[in-house]
């Protein structure tokens, strides 16, 4: 049920106030994720303005992320997206979901040592002998939301590979069993396309919109202890940024 009304004496374009009601529909409640909302049709014969007003207003919000259109079925809510705030402060994802009390599980893919590899010279140096490489799928309700690729320094976490990924985070393990002193991290943000390696993983079509964040993992002594590259499905995924002035 949609709750608003237009107001056509308004300097406010019409589809704006159209957007506006639907959004704020879905923000109170009114509207449920995967609801389906009315048609073009009656969305225009409801608040008697012209389908192509109405068309604008829900293709906005299709692009933002707030509807999404099934062919032949209509235009539904879309479900919400995870919002993360790791980009402020330094947390895992077990954390993250946890405070929002969203049920998640993790696929460990992979779980193996590797010889030194160029590609980690300039972040880790070349002292270390090898890295245990960790490929995890974290899915939220049985979806898969990030596809994590890892990199550990063998000496500093010696027996990683057979550690159990499934039910710990990385993190409070590293510091636990391993006495790391986990201090700070850098993290890059690029928006990119899927590649084929990785669709299938995120249950996605090729191409699809991912945020990639590669991060760094800093120890207190200003060692990097780990390098992540996670690849989150763009239609699922949302994160914030505080800033003070």
């Amino acid at each position: 049920m949609l709750k608003g009304k237009i107001n056509k004496e308004s300097p406010l374009p019409l589809y704006y106030q159209l957007k506006d009601i639907i959004k704020s529909s879905i923000e109170n409640g009114y509207l449920q994720p995967e609801q389906a909302i009315p048609s073009e049709r009656e969305l225009s014969e409801s608040f008697e303005i012209s389908r192509p007003t109405v068309r604008q207003a829900l293709n906005e919000l299709v692009n933002d992320g707030s509807l999404i259109r099934k062919k032949g079925l209509g235009t539904f809510v879309a479900k919400p997206k995870v919002f993360q705030q790791f980009l402020e402060t330094l947390t895992s994802f077990d954390n993250d979901m946890k405070q929002m009390g969203l049920p998640f599980t993790t696929q460990v893919v992979t779980q193996k040592q590797l010889s030194p590899l160029p590609m980690l010279e300039s972040i880790f140096g070349s002292s270390f002998s090898g890295f245990t490489y960790i490929e995890r799928i974290r899915l939220i309700e049985n979806k898969p939301i990030v596809l994590v690729s890892t990199y550990v320094p063998i000496e500093l976490a010696p027996s990683l590979k057979d550690d159990d990924l499934t039910n710990s985070s990385l993190y409070e393990l590293l510091s636990s069993k391993y006495n790391l002193q986990i201090d700070k991290a850098t993290r890059v943000l690029e928006a990119k396309n899927v590649e084929e390696i990785d669709a299938g993983s995120l249950s996605v079509e090729i191409g699809s919109a991912v945020m990639s964040i590669k991060t760094t993992g800093y120890l207190r002594n200003n060692q990097p202890f780990e390098y992540t590259i996670a690849r989150y499905r763009g239609d699922l995924s949302s994160f914030t940024v505080n800033l003070a002035y």
